[in-house]
């Protein structure tokens, strides 16, 4: 168990506070007040989970917690009884529906497999839509009732709206009329919920009707005109009609909150329980928090720990460890040093990890739940019972040794202080064994030197320290575990001015035995700061050389590129060498076929030399990023050949993916980008080839971007034309184009011929046919790719 007075010593209340800070409702607020932590392992983890799963919800996946809504229950209880509810009332029992449903909405449509928890909860809220819209419909304000709540209602108004406008009509009569010269003014009002005119009392037996009231100086009386008397009752009779009708359409409302009300008790539980998880998800976050790993062995490792309570900008971030190699932590260094502040934070993080609270530390912190937590921790002086501050402390100890088990964690500050020192230590001494011998865990503050050496030789308690800086005599508020420290009382006396003769009789008095221990422990921890100095200077040495290899590196990229960018030039300057080369064989062929058409003749090696011009001009289509190609093409061995390799496409240039294998066709489906075509097995190579006894990977075309979803055949023969739509083709599905153009001229439909014929064989063609009106009509053929 944990006492109310060592959760109030851990300042425990406060954290409460500040957490109830973030939740929506009044209940959880005052739920969260009353919080206690648990000390079984498997409810500490499902409240973990709680609000590790309301983390999610509210950032990850930036969704809203609980809406606010009102406390009804006085409102229920009168619903249930019979009663009737105002406006006002059914207003505040709505914001409970609408709550219940968008909260259970909300989060019942996430997709998030680690929602479980809190999906649980959404499910068991009961949502009415019909009796919220009916609400809604109903009630337009605190003081305003719909024209359409009812039938009945809607006619009543009407019918008053009527008389209204007639009793004006009469009265407008008065106003603009011979009676006029007998009014006081032309203002129609109300007495008594009656329309009347103010009369000079003077004329007031001008004017037959029924006085309702005078002014108070006696000058003016409101008469209610003979001729408005009938019209007057029939609208009173009208407004008590619709007085009647209004608490008949709230007495149903109440009524069906009525029969909900227990449901919507059960709502408001369940809204709480996901409002508090909600605000511990919220406090974890505003205060940086990290999810703590749970044991149930004593295992304390805090990475990094902040006070929760002091200012995160002055508040110096600790590491403590405890359990496994050892129980006990004993902090020992001069007093402000930050040991009470760590004992503190050590119960203060245990007791908020057994609420279910992230933890103000480094992720993969390691926190133990305990059955209890006992602590001694201040000066608890009582005047009333009469006790001194050692006596308050050693009933706390008598209490703690009485109830500790080896599920326990005790906290005791300045253990044996308060009396004679030597006697003090002894007792102290005798306490720790007590202690150790019930196997329970804990960290102890003192500066007695009699239990830093006791810490040295037993090994189920160990020396810590706060570093202190013996330079300049200030703390650092840094946990050093496995050193003992020094309280340098005397020193730091000397450095706040205390009179030289007073410092050295102080030093003669303390024991040869006692200077020698000190002296150790000051050289150690000089020593130890020396190292800590060294490693950081390593450590900057070692960043420094990085940083220097970095540079290195990026001028060597910068090299590189400078390289790639001399080579590209001069691959341009060849390229545009072989397109003019390019341009000068195709003038030869041409000037070729016109010679051999004069005479009449046919020749393969014609045919033989445009197939090899095409060939040329198919390159036009692809750009290389490098033309660096592997010295030979490797064919891939059947056994190779299978769904989901990697390829190359000789005839394409290109990479593909083998999508589907046709071995009685010889073919297979490769998908290139985004498109599939059919490929010749043939046509296929390894994607890496072996150079120089490593493996050269075929690098891939990139494609032009401007590539044109048409080509001109025009002036072409058949053959040739043929072959160019052969290559147009290909490059139009590796651009994923849908639809395409040739244009091919209408002439003596040879070359129209011969490209359908062809169309009808390639099985990438989906279908084709004529350009219609404004696209080229018979001069040109649309084909539609698969």
């Amino acid at each position: 168990m944990i006492s109310i007075k060592t959760l109030k010593a851990l300042e425990y209340d406060k954290i409460l506070n500040d957490l109830s800070s973030f939740a929506v409702l009044e209940d959880s607020k005052n739920e969260i007040k009353a919080t206690t932590p648990v000390s079984d392992l498997s409810d500490a983890e499902f409240l973990l989970s709680k609000t590790c799963e309301a983390y999610k919800i509210l950032y990850y996946h930036g969704l809203n917690g609980v809406l606010f809504f009102d406390k009804v229950e006085e409102e229920l209880h009168r619903a249930e009884t019979g009663g009737t509810l105002n406006n006002a009332e059914i207003l505040r029992v709505l914001t409970n529906l609408k709550s219940a449903r968008i909260t259970k909405n909300t989060i019942e449509k996430i997709n998030d497999a680690e929602i479980v928890l809190l999906k649980e909860i959404a499910k068991r809220l009961i949502t009415n839509f019909e009796l919220e819209n009916e609400i809604t419909n109903v009630i337009i304000s605190d003081d305003e009732i719909s024209d359409n709540a009812s039938p009945k209602l809607f006619s009543i108004r009407k019918s008053i709206r009527n008389i209204n406008a007639k009793i004006r009509t009469q009265l407008n009569s008065f106003v603009r009329g011979e009676t006029a010269k007998y009014l006081q003014d032309g203002v129609i009002t109300l007495r008594q919920d009656r329309y009347v005119i103010p009369v000079k009392s003077e004329y007031r037996s001008f004017v037959k009707g029924f006085i309702h009231d005078q002014s108070q100086s006696g000058a003016t009386v409101f008469i209610e005109p003979i001729q408005i008397i009938e019209l007057n009752n029939d609208l009173k009779s009208a407004m008590l009609d619709e007085a009647k009708e209004v608490q008949k359409i709230l007495a149903e409302l109440s009524s069906k909150i009525g029969q909900m009300a227990g449901a919507l008790r059960y709502n408001a539980e369940n809204l709480v329980e996901l409002d508090i998880a909600f605000a511990k998800a919220t406090y974890s976050f505003k205060n940086k928090c990290s999810k703590p790993n749970l044991n149930d062995k004593g295992f304390i490792d805090i990475k990094r720990g902040r006070h929760p309570l002091i200012d995160k900008d002055k508040v110096v971030p600790v590491n403590v460890s405890l359990g496994k190699t050892f129980n006990f932590i004993l902090i020992t260094g001069p007093n402000t040093g930050g040991k009470t502040v760590t004992l503190k934070l050590v119960g203060l993080l245990t007791a908020m990890s057994m609420s279910g609270l992230y933890l103000p530390c480094d992720d993969d912190s390691s926190i133990s739940v305990f059955n209890g937590i006992y602590c001694d921790i201040g000066d608890e002086q009582s005047i009333e019972q009469d006790l001194s501050t050692f006596s308050s402390h050693i009933k706390n100890i008598i209490e703690i040794i009485n109830n500790v088990d080896e599920k326990s964690l005790v906290l005791l500050d300045e253990i044996g202080a308060g009396t004679d020192p030597e006697e003090g230590s002894a007792l102290a001494l005798s306490i720790i064994e007590k202690l150790l011998e019930q196997n329970c865990f804990g960290i102890i503050t003192t500066h007695y030197s009699k239990l830093k050496e006791f810490a040295v030789e037993n090994g189920k308690i160990e020396n810590a320290s706060m570093e202190f800086d013996a330079e300049n005599l200030k703390p650092l508020y840094k946990l050093n575990i496995g050193i003992p420290g020094s309280s340098n009382a005397i020193d730091i006396a000397k450095t706040l001015g205390l009179d030289v003769n007073v410092i050295d009789k102080a030093y003669s008095y303390v024991s040869g035995k006692r200077v020698t221990f000190e002296k150790v422990l000051k050289e150690a921890e000089k020593a130890r700061q020396n190292a800590d100095k060294l490693a950081l200077e390593l450590e900057n040495i070692k960043a420094q050389r990085e940083s220097e290899l970095k540079e290195i590196t990026l001028e060597k990229e910068k090299i590189v590129k400078e390289r790639e960018k001399i080579y590209q030039t001069a691959k341009q300057e060849t390229k545009r060498i072989v397109a003019d080369k390019l341009v000068e064989a195709e003038e030869i062929i041409d000037e070729l076929k016109d010679i051999l058409k004069r005479v009449g003749l046919e020749s393969k090696e014609v045919f033989r030399a445009s197939e090899l011009k095409n060939r040329l001009k198919n390159s036009r289509y692809l750009t290389y990023e490098d033309d660096s190609m592997p010295l030979e093409l490797v064919k891939p061995k059947e056994n190779q050949l299978k769904v989901g390799i990697k390829v190359f496409i000789k005839s394409l240039k290109t990479y593909g993916t083998i999508q589907e294998i046709k071995q009685k066709k010889g073919e297979v489906v490769v998908l290139i980008g985004n498109a599939k075509t059919v490929v010749k097995l043939n046509d296929l190579f390894n994607a890496e080839v072996e150079k120089n006894n490593e493996k050269v990977v075929v690098k891939r075309p990139s494609i032009k971007t401007d590539f044109s979803a048409e080509i001109n055949l025009l002036g072409l023969d058949a053959f040739t034309a043929v072959e160019e739509v052969k290559s147009f083709i290909a490059q139009s599905v590796i651009h994923n184009l849908e639809e395409i153009k040739i244009i091919h001229g209408v002439g003596e439909g040879i070359l129209l011929k011969a490209i359908r014929e062809y169309l009808k064989k390639d099985k990438r063609v989906k279908e084709f046919r004529r350009g219609k009106y404004g696209e080229g009509e018979n001069g040109v053929t649309i084909v539609t790719l698969k």
